[in-house]
């Protein structure tokens, strides 16, 4: 599995490509907003995009899904943030921004796995920046979404945040055995043994 990585948007969305080298089918996670870098980097990369797995349904992560969808990838998002596909709890309507309604093609919950593309990955429920978010694992490799940044974590006070449940879901990270590679929705990648040694938020309760 090859991993390939790009920053978009005002917000600077990470949007992350996971490429099976034998199939060349790819998987998205959070595909941003601007749809055209995302062709772009389909093609200078010779992979061909079969889904797209939504960390959370804000705008800025799930912009592109509809387009994607259109363009025959499936869209996968938590039985709790799909509803915001359809509604302003995606943030768009607030941030006056553009958000083109969408129905997921597939939903799950905490602890499902699932294998597309020949790759196998696994839906941590890490609710708090809002009630649906989920962290993605793979390999040595966590997606993170708005949930855990480098010596951070993501907001509480949008549509449906918590920040009891975001001291949960920070701990259920931090107790994963053993180490992995921390990939979130914006900013530096970072690594867990990185963050339970210096992320201050374990300080906050």
């Amino acid at each position: 599995m090859k991993l390939y990585h790009l920053s978009s948007g005002p917000l600077k969305v990470n949007t992350y490509f996971l490429v099976n080298e034998k199939t060349g089918g790819a998987i998205v996670i959070d595909g941003g907003e601007n749809y055209n870098l995302v062709r772009k980097t389909e093609e200078k990369y010779g992979f061909k995009i079969k889904a797209v797995l939504l960390t959370h349904a804000h705008f800025d992560h799930a912009g592109n899904a509809k387009k994607l969808q259109d363009d025959g990838a499936k869209i996968y998002v938590s039985v709790k943030d799909a509803p915001k596909l359809t509604n302003d709890d995606n943030l768009a309507a607030d941030f006056g921004r553009k958000f083109d309604y969408c129905r997921a093609d597939r939903t799950f919950s905490d602890g499902d796995e699932l294998d597309i593309e020949g790759i196998k990955i696994k839906a941590i429920a890490t609710p708090g920046h809002t009630d649906g978010s989920v962290t993605f694992l793979t390999g040595d490799m966590i997606f993170t979404g708005d949930t855990l940044f480098r010596e951070s974590v993501g907001r509480t006070d949008f549509k449906t945040g918590d920040r009891e449940e975001l001291v949960r879901s920070v701990k259920k990270l931090f107790a994963l055995p053993g180490d992995y590679r921390v990939f979130p929705g914006h900013d530096e990648f970072t690594t867990l043994s990185y963050e339970r040694a210096h992320n201050g938020f374990i300080d906050y309760d």
